[in-house]
């Protein structure tokens, strides 16, 4: 492989209109490695920062070959497949901080597709020029590795919320847990979200008719659980959605 990595000097923008480089899942490899005599920076050499997508832009297919990995810093996107009868059936959200595409590194190709929900923006890794980087800095392959655990976990934790519900309500109540504690890890407003998901896509991951989906989040503000006001939502009774979603 030719090596193309050089040591550049940078740091990282901290726009209020995006999240915070150390709330990324992405930060392990975009700040300075440590060495004995002084800190080095090699993210220019592998990382584009906050590129933008407008609203159902697509930012990699489904069976494409993997190039980059992306870390959301603005926005919301959504993962979708495509069965044999090119039926759409969504599997996952990311939002600022969160990691896509970081699972497509093993099979070296994209097992879904990424689409922006809004205008969003991401920071993407380009794989071959961090392995490049990675030759002379063996560290930054320790740090992959962290940033790769720490998404796992939060994959994890989203696949044990809605494992086993048996219940629309249960479905509903752990989804409205799950996307509120996601959300709140950056704008730390706990308890409430702006919801750029629609219903329509809501239903669709979690395997719902929309009137059903529509029906449960009224019954939840009428029993007062949550509030909604157009596309601002607040949970105002979360230990009855915890039993509810049996969490």
């Amino acid at each position: 492989m030719k090596n193309t990595c050089h040591t550049p000097q940078n740091t990282c923008d901290k726009s209020h209109n995006y999240i915070a480089c150390s709330d990324c899942a992405m930060e392990p490899i975009c700040t300075p490695v440590e060495t004995e005599k002084t800190p080095l920076n090699f993210s220019d050499n592998y990382l584009s920062k906050k590129v933008s997508s407008t609203v159902n832009e697509l930012l990699f297919k489904q069976d494409q070959a993997l190039t980059e990995i992306y870390a959301v810093c603005s926005g919301s996107y959504k993962l979708t497949q495509r069965n044999s009868l090119n039926e759409e059936k969504i599997i996952g959200f990311r939002f600022p901080g969160e990691l896509i595409g970081e699972d497509a590194i093993h099979p070296k190709m994209y097992a879904y597709n990424a689409i922006a929900l809004s205008e969003s923006s991401v920071c993407k890794v380009n794989i071959e020029n961090f392995k490049a980087c990675s030759q002379v800095v063996p560290d930054l392959q320790l740090s992959l590795i962290d940033l790769l655990t720490k998404q796992s976990a939060m994959s994890q934790g989203q696949f044990q919320s809605f494992i086993a519900k048996k219940t629309a309500e249960s479905l509903i109540a752990a989804f409205i847990l799950n996307i509120i504690q996601r959300k709140s890890a950056y704008d730390n407003q706990n308890g409430e979200v702006n919801l750029t998901i629609s219903r329509d896509n809501i239903a669709n991951f979690l395997g719902l008719r929309r009137e059903t989906l529509s029906r449960t989040i009224s019954k939840f503000q009428k029993e007062g659980f949550i509030k909604q006001s157009g596309k601002q939502l607040s949970i105002v009774n979360e230990d009855e959605l915890l039993a509810l979603a049996n969490l």
